[in-house]
C-alpha cells in the first residue's frame, strides 16, 4: 500500500474478514501510526526476497521493474501466522505488520512504521485484530506527535503534542471518509442511480424462478462494492468484494459511476488519506407471478 493510505494491502491470499455494521463500513489501513518512547529507534534491517507483491503509491498493483513500486514480502511462521514487510521504492523498511491469521488479515502483535530516512513513525499494539495497548505516533525529527491507549479496539486516555513538543488539543486518530448528507444520502442516491439491463433482467428473472422452487426461499440479494476515496474526495476506484448475485454487480458498479458529490476526505492522525469504504446494496428479486402467490413485485429494487 502506498504511503497515504487508509486501507490495509490486500495480498493476494489475503481474504478480508466479513465486515457487517451500517449502510457504510470501513476498511481502516495500516499505513500511518504510533512509534514508542519520545524519540524513534531504527528499524530492524531486511530486504525484501521473493515471492513479493508490487502496488504503486494509490494501491494499483505494479511490477518489479516499476521503479516506483512499493513492495510488500511475506514469511508465514505456521500455516496461518505471518509477518508482513512493505519497502519503499528506495529498498528501505516502511511497515512491519504482524499477523495472526495472514489470510483473514488478523493483525496480532507490534504494528511499526518508519519513515523513509528510518526514522521511526508508528508503533501500535493489536491483540486478535483490534487495537489493545498503546498507540505512539512521532514527526520526522523524532519529536512525540500522539500518544493513545487503546482497551479492545477502544481508545481511552489520549494526548496529542505540537512540534515543540507542547500539549495542543486533542483531535481523533482516524477521521472516516464521509459523503454530503450522510450514509442514508448515499445510499438513496445509489438507488436512484441503479438500473438493470435487458440481460440483467433475463438472469434476475431465472434466479427468481429458480429461488421459487428452493424449500428456504430468501428473496434479498447483497452487493458489497469497496469505494476508494482518494484525498481529494472524488472515488478513484470501486470494485464489488461480495455478492450473492453476480448478475446485479456490473448494476451497482454503474450506478457508482453515477455519484455526483465528493467526499470529505478520511484523516489519519491529521493526514487527509486515501481510505476505502465498503458500501453494501442490497436487491429484492422479482416475484414471479403463480396463482396463490399474489402480482409481481416489478424488476427489484434496492433499499
Amino acid at each position: 500500500m502506498g504511503p497515504n493510505c487508509f486501507a490495509p494491502i490486500n495480498l493476494p491470499w489475503q481474504r478480508p474478514l466479513p465486515v457487517k455494521t451500517q449502510p457504510l463500513f470501513l476498511k481502516l489501513a495500516l499505513l500511518a501510526a504510533g512509534p514508542l518512547a519520545s524519540h524513534a529507534q531504527a528499524p530492524p534491517k531486511a530486504l525484501p526476497s521473493p515471492p513479493a507483491t508490487f502496488f504503486r503509491e494509490d494501491a494499483q498493483p505494479a511490477t518489479q521493474l516499476d521503479s516506483a513500486a512499493y513492495c510488500a514480502e511475506t514469511v508465514f511462521r505456521d500455516s496461518l501466522s505471518a509477518v508482513t514487510r512493505v519497502y519503499y521504492p528506495s529498498g528501505h523498511l516502511k511497515q512491519y505488520i504482524p499477523y495472526a491469521n495472514a489470510y483473514r488479515g488478523i493483525r496480532h502483535g507490534t504494528l511499526s512504521t518508519w519513515y523513509e530516512d528510518g526514522q521511526m513513525r508508528s508503533k501500535e499494539e493489536y491483540m486478535r485484530g483490534q487495537r489493545n495497548g498503546d498507540l505512539f505516533t512521532y514527526y520526522p525529527d523524532g519529536g512525540l506527535k500522539r500518544r493513545e491507549h487503546y482497551e479492545n479496539g477502544r481508545c481511552g486516555i489520549g494526548r496529542c503534542y505540537g512540534p515543540d513538543g507542547a500539549a495542543v488539543p486533542y483531535f481523533i486518530y482516524e477521521q472516516l471518509p464521509l459523503y454530503p448528507g450522510g450514509p442514508e444520502q448515499l445510499t438513496r442516491e445509489l438507488t436512484k442511480a441503479v438500473r438493470l439491463t435487458a440481460p440483467e433482467r433475463d438472469a434476475m428473472r431465472r434466479e427468481s424462478n429458480q429461488t421459487m422452487t428452493m424449500l428456504r426461499r430468501s428473496w434479498l440479494r447483497e452487493i458489497d462494492v469497496e469505494l476508494a476515496v482518494a484525498p481529494d474526495g472524488r472515488i478513484s476506484n470501486a470494485r464489488v468484494v461480495h455478492s450473492t448475485a453476480s448478475f446485479l454487480n456490473n448494476a451497482a458498479l454503474r450506478a457508482v459511476a453515477k455519484l455526483k458529490r465528493q467526499f470529505v476526505p478520511g484523516r489519519r492522525d491529521g493526514q487527509v488519506l486515501m481510505s476505502y469504504l465498503t458500501v453494501p446494496v442490497y436487491y429484492t428479486l422479482e416475484t414471479p407471478y403463480r396463482p396463490g402467490y399474489g402480482a409481481p413485485r416489478g424488476y427489484g429494487r434496492f433499499r
